[in-house]
């Protein structure tokens, strides 16, 4: 009885003793947190705004709400916001598609078949993550030109289909963990290695190959480079944010100076990222804290 006593009252103490510093940590994250959050309400309450109220005081919430939401419907149809929105989805969506897929061939090759050049192949899928990316793009630029496909959103999709770099090794990892009963057991049945790749093996990998396509899809969304360089006429929501603001600050319309309708495209710009990540917060962390090998 005396030892369960003591014991209970040893925890007692060693939760005192965390308390004053895990309540200081707490504070200064959530401070921290404020530092993040406020600018991202600051932008959604000034979009709600007009040019003239927003300039009379930026800080005050808004005083004509609905009438205010005008400002989404403006940016897309005076500043072709709703083409910029279907660019930046069209890449989005079927680049991640298009190179974990072209991953996923290449790994699976390499996890689960022998060949004499192996060796090799791992040694070309180091090298995009050694070589610096200004490095390349002259080349890659060159390249683009050379293939006709400058300027094409359906060309800009050859750029997806390398199957190396990071995401190849975190496959290959994957692959190799998978036994190869499955593949034996399919090979009896009749299968064909198609059949094995796409009916065994993706569907155990199912996991990962979802963060790496909403991580994927996210980091497509924030692109600049590549559409800035290859895409000129067609903009996306990355590039396009930049001409829509000299517009505003640069022109003598009826729209001049008018930032809510800014921060109201900004808004559009970082709200499907926004509802993605809270849609799949954990999924991605537990990724990004080395999790994510798992299948």
């Amino acid at each position: 009885m005396n030892s369960q006593k003591s014991h209970v009252q040893r925890k007692n103490n060693q939760k005192r003793e965390y308390r004053v510093p895990l309540t200081i940590i707490f504070v200064i994250f959530f401070l921290f947190s404020l530092t993040l959050l406020f600018p991202l309400l600051w932008l959604l309450y000034n979009a709600v705004k007009d040019k003239v109220e927003f300039f009379l005081n930026p800080w005050n919430f808004p005083q004509s709400f609905w009438a205010n939401l005008k400002n989404f419907g403006v940016i897309f149809s005076e500043f072709g916001v709703g083409k910029m929105f279907f660019n930046s989805i069209f890449i989005a969506v079927l680049s991640p598609i298009i190179s974990i897929f072209f991953t996923a061939c290449a790994a699976y090759a390499y996890a689960r078949h022998t060949f004499k050049t192996k060796p090799l192949l791992y040694i070309v899928a180091m090298i995009p993550m050694v070589v610096s990316v200004a490095g390349t793009e002259p080349a890659t630029y060159r390249l683009v030109n050379n293939l006709g496909i400058y300027d094409s959103l359906p060309g800009m999709l050859l750029l997806s289909t390398g199957g190396f770099g990071f995401n190849f090794l975190l496959l290959v990892s994957v692959f190799v963990n998978i036994s190869g009963a499955y593949k034996e057991a399919a090979q009896i049945d009749g299968a064909g290695n198609w059949r094995i790749f796409l009916t065994i093996y993706l569907p155990q990998a199912s996991g990962i190959l979802s963060v790496l396509m909403i991580l994927g899809f996210i980091g497509a969304w924030n692109d600049y480079t590549m559409p800035y360089l290859y895409l000129p006429s067609h903009e996306t929501l990355a590039t396009g944010i930049y001409t829509l603001s000299q517009s505003i600050t640069g022109s003598n319309s009826e729209y001049s100076n008018d930032y809510p309708k800014l921060f109201a495209a900004m808004i559009v710009s970082i709200m499907p990222v926004l509802v993605l990540f809270i849609a799949f917060q954990d999924k991605i962390m537990h990724f990004s804290l080395g999790g994510g090998v798992k299948g």
